[in-house]
């Protein structure tokens, strides 16, 4: 079962069997095929997908063999959304063992590869030259998350901001850089690690940590397109998901300047959120590619 169908309001799908229940009666219908693609071997995919609230759906990737016969390959909660979160190239790679993609993003930003899950894979696979051609610009990012907590923002003067703009910017040049062989550059981020380090042992000894840090973006568990974060709330929505009658806030995080959108349900949110809020969560993190715009 996918873990974070309660974070898109399907908590009442808590067994193997009821999944599978839904996807054959609701989801695997006629009118819910929004695409198909051409596999080897004369095999080939369909996607269906159901809308259950703004943006917000169940989708379900069948594979017909050829034979007369078909199989469920996979079924994930999708949330899309039209907001463009990264210009930089997205290097795409297939999963081992289904037929979706994991979507890398070299973000400067943060200084880490950014890896989520692709939510329209069937795009990337009805591609002539897909597996060949795998660099592209233009993803838009989303996540979802079972459980969150609302957390006080850091009072922050003028000069505060402008200092960290200055910070970052400084910092974004340092790594780009770096990553192209720049040994002065890769020692000052080195110093500059070792001073942040220095001064957050002496702070943490008397502040509070969500005082010290005040956003943050970091993998979490062994799966790759899971993180960690502390980001800022920029707007607040909720929607209801149709086929449950589940609440669920749809927050626009900002986090370490990479923004996206982010599905919680109403009913494990604890704190009320609000815009210059912070939230704290685990989330599962996926995106739409551009796959008409490949970095040739």
């Amino acid at each position: 079962m996918h873990k974070y169908l309660t974070a898109a309001g399907f908590s009442t799908l808590d067994t193997e069997r009821k999944v599978y229940e839904f996807l054959e009666e609701q989801v695997i219908r006629e009118e819910n095929l929004t695409d198909r693609a051409a596999l080897m071997e004369g095999c080939s995919l369909r996607e269906y997908r159901l809308a259950a609230a703004d943006h917000i759906g169940i989708c379900a990737g069948v594979l017909d063999l050829g034979n007369g016969s078909s199989r469920i390959d996979y079924y994930y909660p999708y949330f899309d959304t039209e907001e463009v979160s990264s210009g930089e190239l997205c290097t795409v790679e297939r999963y081992t063992e289904r037929e979706n993609y994991a979507g890398v993003i070299d973000e400067y930003r943060i200084g880490l590869s950014l890896i989520f899950f692709i939510n329209n894979p069937v795009a990337y696979r009805k591609l002539p030259d897909a597996g060949r051609v795998a660099d592209f610009k233009g993803t838009r990012l989303s996540a979802f998350c079972n459980d969150a907590t609302v957390i006080l923002p850091i009072l922050k003067t003028e000069e505060d901001l402008e200092g960290m703009k200055n910070s970052r910017r400084e910092q974004e040049s340092l790594i780009e850089a770096a990553r192209n062989g720049d040994e002065d550059a890769i020692e000052t981020l080195t110093a500059t690690d070792m001073d942040m380090f220095n001064q957050i042992s002496k702070r943490i000894e008397k502040e509070d940590l969500y005082s010290v840090v005040e956003q943050s973006l970091m993998p979490c568990g062994v799966e790759c397109d899971q993180y960690s974060i502390i980001g800022e709330i920029m707007a607040v929505d909720e929607t209801e998901n149709t086929c449950t009658g589940e609440m669920l806030w749809i927050l626009s995080v900002i986090c370490n300047e990479v923004s996206f959108r982010l599905a919680v349900p109403r009913a494990r949110l604890t704190g009320e959120p609000a815009v210059g809020r912070r939230i704290k969560a685990r989330i599962w993190l996926q995106g739409s590619v551009d796959f008409s715009n490949p970095a040739r």
